[in-house]
Formats: C-alpha cells, structure tokens, sequence
C-alpha cells in the first residue's frame, strides 16, 4: 500500500516540489511529468534526508526535462477579430473578410477566413464564431490524423484510447500520468505533419510518461524527422499572424 506526500527541496532561488510515494520497491525512481510535476518513488524504508539528498542531486537534471517540456510549449497573441487580421489552417495563412449578412457562416475563400455575420462589429460575437469553428475543424481533422498515428504505433504494443479537446494556454497537447490524452484546438493552425508529431508525441507518453532517453528513442523510431517538425511548430507556427 503505497502513500503520497508533498515535499520541498530547495534549488538555487527556488524549490523543488515533489510528491514522494513509499511502496515496496528497491531503488528510488524520480519522474517528471509533462505539467513539470514531479514524482520520486521510493523505497518503504528509505529516510526522507537520503531521499531529499538524491533530489537535490538530481535536481540539474529535473530542471532540464522541465525545460524541455516548456519547449513543447506555445505562446499566441490575442486576436483583434478585425478584417485583414492574419489566421492559419492546416499551416496556410489566411486573412480575416468580415461580410455583414443576415446569417452566422464562415468559409475558407481564396486565402481569406471570410465570416460573414449580422454583427461584424461585435468583437465577442466574431471571436466566439472563429473560435467554434476552429474547433468544429478541430474534432474533424484531429479524429481522422489520431487513427492514422494510432494504428502507426500499434507496432510498439502501444494502444491509444481516443483523445479530447482542451484549451490550453501553454501547449499544443498533454497526457496524464492516468494516460487520457489532451490536444489543444489551436493545433488546427499546424500543417498535419506537425498535427501527427503532437499526436504521436502523446501516444509516446503512454509508454513513457517523460522525456527520458528511452522515450525519445521511441519518438525518433516513429517519426526520425520529428526534431524538424518540432520545430516548424514551435517557431513558425500561430493561429494568428500579424
């Protein structure tokens, strides 16, 4: 039976929070997970200043898989929701046509977003339709690039049960230590190979809930290009483009 308490190291300015579970183990493991928590399992008869000791001189390497998971990352502008605004789908930029119509429609139109509307001036309205319609392609485009990535990693004995859509302010995707499966609605705005590293970049996870070396020996198996397509996402990638 195993129990879980929180403890604080320090390191450098800051502190090191860990949750510490004893269980009936023989070597201590410590993990970091893809939110940057982390988790050091121990042994049921090690002492806490043994166990603060090895976190502390780990504590290097915790920092540097933190970093790496803040990589992952993703910082987008607020929109202004006004017409010649920039806008990507897929990974092709489009710009904002605001139509004053008697009905709520958006379409994708020789390189415009073009929402026609009965209000083109209320701000919140025009945000809110962009937003449910990039979801809307979201649900569409994410089911069809899951199957096809879940059936890629099947030959890893690794079995993906579905994902869900969340908005998220910091990544394109997440998976928790319980292995459901978040991708962000704003992904929609990569091209589908980057689409297919976020999604397979998860389905890792469910083997590897790290950024270990055997986690990314597993990646690089899957997809050897996937460090260019990390890229391509995180530095060239917006939904929004000004």
């Amino acid at each position: 039976m195993k129990s879980t308490e929180i403890h604080r190291v320090p390191y450098g300015s800051k502190n090191i929070a860990f949750a510490l579970e004893y269980s009936p183990r023989k070597t201590l493991a410590i993990e970091v997970h893809p939110d940057s928590s982390i988790i050091v399992k121990a042994p049921a008869d090690a002492t806490l200043e043994s166990i603060e000791s090895k976190v502390i001189h780990r504590a290097a390497w915790i920092a540097k898989q933190q970093r790496q998971f803040d990589r992952y990352a993703l910082a987008l502008p607020a929109p202004e929701c006004v017409s010649g605004e920039g806008y990507r789908y897929l990974g092709r930029p489009y710009r904002l046509k605001l139509i004053e119509s008697s009905s709520d429609k958006i379409r994708l139109w020789q390189g415009r977003l073009e929402v026609n509307t009965p209000t083109p001036f209320d701000r919140e309205h025009v945000e809110r339709s962009i937003a449910n319609w990039f979801r809307d392609r979201a649900t569409i485009v994410f089911s069809e690039r899951y199957r096809y990535c879940a059936k890629l990693v099947t030959s890893h004995d690794i079995e993906g049960h579905g994902f869900e859509l969340r908005s998220m302010s910091k990544r394109w995707g997440s998976c928790t230590p319980a292995g459901r499966i978040f991708l962000n609605p704003l992904l929609i705005s990569a091209s589908k190979d980057c689409i297919d590293y976020v999604i397979i970049h998860e389905l890792c996870h469910l083997r590897f809930l790290n950024h270990s070396t055997s986690f990314y020996n597993l990646l690089e198996s899957l997809l050897p290009d996937w460090r260019e397509r990390q890229n391509r996402l995180n530095e060239r990638v917006e939904l929004r483009t000004k």
